[in-house]
């Protein structure tokens, strides 16, 4: 996507009043290589998978043919069981490519207002940080100028007795130090508790 038509996504977002500090968009390649560690535990899953599936399949295959009645013959579709793991398997091999694809149609845009990251072409997906979400802001800079940010917002996620705070990234920004400033200058005008 060219900075134009990520700036037309961006200004197609906004409220009245509010203007827009800046906008870019995703590197796609980032969030490929982010997803890379999901991949890698896809390998064994689909590999388990496939190797049931495999195994299953020789068993009763075997056992159908040693016996002619029909519950013999009824364990024929038991390999089958094992698709639905392979499937996840192949998904999470394939997470960088989902990631790239996710990333080549991502649009970030920081307003007076507030940090919108807008995802997808035809559906799309708005996701805005008031000033008031944002509790910290980390980034990570590059040789080149680029980085990530890493928006620490007020919300929280409660799993198996534990808490954390929901984070949110913009991964690949090629110009991350104006763009972190411009999102500090944003979280200083959260209102006063």
């Amino acid at each position: 996507m060219n900075p134009g038509d990520a700036q037309l996504r961006a200004q197609s977002e906004l409220q009245s009043g509010e203007s827009l500090y800046w906008t870019g968009t995703a590197d796609p390649r980032r969030a490929a290589i982010a997803a890379l560690p999901a991949s890698i535990f896809g390998v064994p899953f689909a590999a388990f998978a496939l190797f049931w599936i495999s195994q299953a399949y020789h068993a009763t295959s075997a056992m159908s043919k040693s016996s002619n009645n029909a519950f013999a013959k009824g364990f024929a579709v038991f390999p089958i069981f094992g698709v639905p793991f392979l499937l996840v398997g192949l998904g999470v091999i394939l997470a960088p490519l989902w990631a790239f694809l996710k990333g080549g149609n991502t649009v970030y845009a920081v307003t007076n207002q507030r940090v919108v990251i807008i995802t997808g072409s035809s559906n799309r997906s708005v996701k805005s940080l008031t000033p008031a979400d944002i509790v910290s802001i980390d980034h990570r800079e590059r040789p080149d100028g680029s980085g990530d940010i890493a928006i620490t917002t007020n919300a929280v996620v409660r799993t198996n007795n534990m808490t954390s705070q929901v984070k949110v990234a913009l991964c690949g920004i090629p110009n991350v130090k104006q763009v972190v400033q411009q999102v500090i200058q944003l979280h200083t005008q959260r209102p006063a508790a």
